[in-house]
């Protein structure tokens, strides 16, 4: 029984541990998002967009469980930190820029995703496997790189709604 007391308060407790409390308001966050953020966040749509047709690559349209912006009573700072921190971590060097950018804008910062050890495999290389390899690779950059993409549209959407909402634009 307390073990499950334990792990239910530990489940009640990390959402608001998890959460960004900025103390910037709307207004300076949407000067920054019209000054920086939105250019660079074009940019790497356009970026993310090139790569995914050069590659032929079709994104389907599945729900990636991402936070959105337009449930109601929605922290949209806090939203905005969430998606930036999850972008941050699949880590594709063409989003780092944005991320970075973006965690400024709104005063957060990500948790550190712990390191894993590497591990060490003995194993015959053969053409075959390098191929089969090199696609498992590739589509998996391609499905990050789809997952950004919904992650940008999130984002662009949650700055819209606090552009809307922000009484000093």
């Amino acid at each position: 029984m307390p073990l499950l007391c334990i792990s239910l308060l530990a489940l009640l407790l990390l959402p608001p541990s998890l959460s960004c409390n900025s103390t910037k308001s709307a207004g300076e966050i949407i000067k920054d998002y019209d000054g920086i953020v939105q250019v660079d966040l074009n940019n790497t749509r356009r970026d993310i967009t090139t790569l995914l047709q050069n590659s032929r690559t079709a994104c389907r349209t599945q729900d990636y469980h991402l936070p959105n912006c337009m449930a109601q009573g929605i922290n949209l700072v806090s939203t905005l930190s969430t998606l930036t921190c999850k972008m941050r971590h699949l880590g594709l060097p063409l989003t780092d820029r944005l991320t970075e950018f973006v965690l400024y804008s709104i005063c957060c910062s990500c948790r550190e995703k712990p390191t894993k050890e590497p591990k060490v495999k003995l194993k015959k290389r053969t053409a075959t496997g390098q191929r089969r390899n090199e696609q498992r690779r590739i589509k998996k950059e391609n499905r990050k790189l789809c997952r950004a993409n919904a992650m940008l549209s999130n984002m662009t959407e949650c700055y819209q709604i606090l552009k809307a909402q922000s009484p000093e634009t």
